[in-house]
Order: C-alpha cells, then sequence, then structure tokens
C-alpha cells in the first residue's frame, strides 16, 4: 500500500474539497481523483462520495482513515529514527504540552534543553489534554506534557516532572465578590464552604485579566501568579487553600522511544 495515497486520502477527507487540495498540492484535480479512484479499487470498498466539487467520507472511509493516521505516524517515527542513527545525536522530536504546561513550566526547561542539545529539534505542538493522550498513543507526538494523568495508562509511561500549587488570587483593590474564575485547562479542587458562582475561562491569563479588572477571584497555578503578585497587581486571596498540583508526561512504551526522547527525559528528571 503506497502511503502517498495514504496522505493524499487523508488531506483530501480533511479538507473535503479536490480542487482545493489540487491547488494545495499543485497537481490537476483529475490526477487526485485517479489517485483515489486506485486505492478504493486496492481496498475494494467506497471510501468516500462525490458531491459536485465537495467529498463525503463513508463509515468504511473514516474506519480505513484511523488507520491511515496510524500508518502515517509510524512512517514519520521510523523516518526520525533513522534520522538520528545517520547523524548521531541530531534529531526531531514532537513534544504535545497542554497551554498552561507550556506557558508557564515549559520555557526555563525548553532553554536549559536547547543548550544542552543544540542538535535537537523539539517541535511543540499545544493541545487540550485528551488529544494529547490520542497523539501520544497513535505516535503523532512523542511526548506529553499535561496537568492531567490519563484514565487508562496501562499503555503508556506516565510519570511526574514538575510540582506546583494552585492558589487564589484577588484584585490589588478592596474587593468582595460572589464569583471565582478557573481556568478551564486545570483540574480545580473547590470547598463546597466557599459557596460561589464558578465561571470557566479559556486560558489562566484570561483569569488573571478578569481578576484584575475585579470581575471575580480565580484560582491559578502559583506560578503564574508569581509576577504579578510581586508588583502588586494581584494579591492573594487568603479563603483558598493552596493545593500541590503535578505535571505529568507521557510516552509510549519504552522500547518505541529513540534516542532524542530519552535524551528529552533524562533533562525532565534532572
Amino acid at each position: 500500500m503506497n502511503t502517498k495515497h495514504l496522505s493524499l486520502f487523508k488531506q483530501v477527507i480533511e479538507t473535503g474539497n479536490i480542487t482545493q487540495v489540487a491547488k494545495d498540492l499543485h497537481v490537476s484535480q483529475p490526477a487526485i481523483s485517479m489517485q483515489l479512484k486506485r486505492l478504493e479499487q486496492e481496498i475494494g470498498v467506497s471510501l468516500f462520495t462525490i458531491v459536485g466539487r465537495n467529498i463525503s467520507v463513508t463509515d468504511a472511509g473514516l474506519t480505513f482513515l484511523e488507520y491511515a493516521e496510524s500508518i502515517l505516524s509510524l512512517e514519520g517515527q521510523i523516518y526520525r529514527a533513522m534520522e538520528e542513527f545517520r547523524l548521531g545525536n541530531r534529531g526531531r522530536i514532537v513534544v504535545g504540552t497542554s497551554p498552561v504546561v507550556g506557558t508557564y513550566l515549559l520555557p526555563k526547561l525548553m532553554l536549559s534543553f536547547m543548550q544542552s542539545y543544540s542538535d535537537i529539534t523539539v517541535d511543540l505542538e499545544t493541545r487540550d489534554d485528551e488529544e494529547i493522550e490520542r497523539l501520544v498513543r497513535m505516535g503523532s507526538i512523542d511526548i506529553g506534557l499535561t496537568m492531567k494523568a490519563p484514565d487508562d495508562h496501562f499503555s503508556l509511561r506516565v510519570t511526574q516532572f514538575s510540582n506546583d500549587r494552585l492558589i487564589g488570587i484577588q484584585p490589588s483593590f478592596p474587593f468582595n465578590s460572589r464569583t471565582i474564575l478557573i481556568p478551564k485547562d486545570i483540574p480545580t479542587p473547590l470547598s463546597d464552604e466557599l459557596d460561589l458562582d464558578i465561571i470557566r475561562l479559556d486560558s489562566t491569563e484570561a483569569v488573571k485579566r478578569f481578576v484584575m479588572e475585579g470581575m471575580g477571584y480565580g484560582i491559578i497555578l502559583e506560578s503564574a501568579a508569581s509576577l504579578e503578585i510581586s508588583y502588586g497587581k494581584l494579591h492573594s486571596w487568603n479563603r483558598y487553600e493552596p493545593y500541590l498540583v503535578v505535571a505529568n508526561v507521557m510516552t509510549r512504551p519504552a522500547e518505541r522511544l529513540s534516542k532524542s526522547v530519552w535524551f528529552f527525559l533524562n533533562h525532565l528528571r534532572t
């Protein structure tokens, strides 16, 4: 099976329009249609239907797409692994991180890693926790960094790499509110004793800005609030008891990890 045909099929299904894919790849539309037809003939079932210029995937096509993504991901892993053997300690790894980890915990780590391993390229992808877990399982991401451990981690290697605390914040001026603001991407335990209206925002930065304007109290990582607290833009909210949280690193089984990934994992541990 030609992986180029798999890649083309994936691109057409995700785009939903053969004409657009033809423009993106600088090839003719009939050429793409012919390659897709050959793929269907090889598989023996209908993978899609065409209505005008648009394409719609069948149930069989959706199942085929899942396998195609796995095959293409494995192909990428092979090329990266062989590139490392060819170049020695050079390589490329793909790190998936949740927004809060990528913003507040990863920068210092990335700086020290790049100083120690300047010949290893790190591609960063920001995703939500569930998407990171799925992509690590598929092999599209080599390393996943999240604040949430997967529900079923038996097929993954999951270890802690950093500790932080959730703290309460409030504006720098006299203040009273019945609203508490929480980022969506941080698991946040709350006591019923607080008896406040909860609003979840898209990011930690949004929570900080809303709290600065007096829109409510907030709960965020201590590392995310340290600068604003030191400059007096935010104050600690003492009604919320600080809560210890951990950031986790997820990878596939050890025998499937490249040398570059091991360098990164060892750097995390030290």
